[in-house]
């Protein structure tokens, strides 16, 4: 049986319609049939500094951080020291995941935790959703 990641590897990457805040609030509602508050969607016309922001408050707000993370946790990175990027955690054959639209990639890709570095990413918590 196919693992539910594999719906989503491949799609393209296209900021404010198919990017990381996104990918995080489909798989939310289409994966884990929950609902999604309007308002944790970030404002796509921020600038850059504002999406951070919004990005940290965000979690904050709709999710609750946690050291044992469950399939469908948001997992919040950072990139160059600022919280600026956001998966969807998963357990694939005891292996710590993450699911994620990324834009350098122009696609959704899979990658595991330990190899987020390569890629200049560093999780800075997993976050049940409130």
């Amino acid at each position: 049986m196919a693992h539910w990641t594999e719906t989503y590897i491949g799609r393209p990457y296209v900021l404010g319609a198919s990017d990381c805040a996104r990918l995080v609030c489909d798989v939310r509602r289409e994966v884990f049939r929950l609902p999604v508050p309007p308002e944790a969607e970030p404002d796509r016309a921020a600038s850059v500094l504002g999406r951070y922001r919004q990005m940290s408050e965000g979690v904050d707000e709709y999710g609750e951080r946690t050291d044992d993370p469950q399939d469908g946790d948001a997992v919040l990175m950072r990139c160059r020291g600022r919280p600026s990027h956001v998966g969807v955690y998963a357990l694939i054959n005891n292996e710590p995941c993450v699911l994620h639209a990324m834009q350098n990639a122009g696609m959704v890709v899979l990658h595991r935790l330990r190899d987020l570095p390569r890629y200049r990413l560093h999780v800075e918590g997993c976050y049940r959703w409130k």
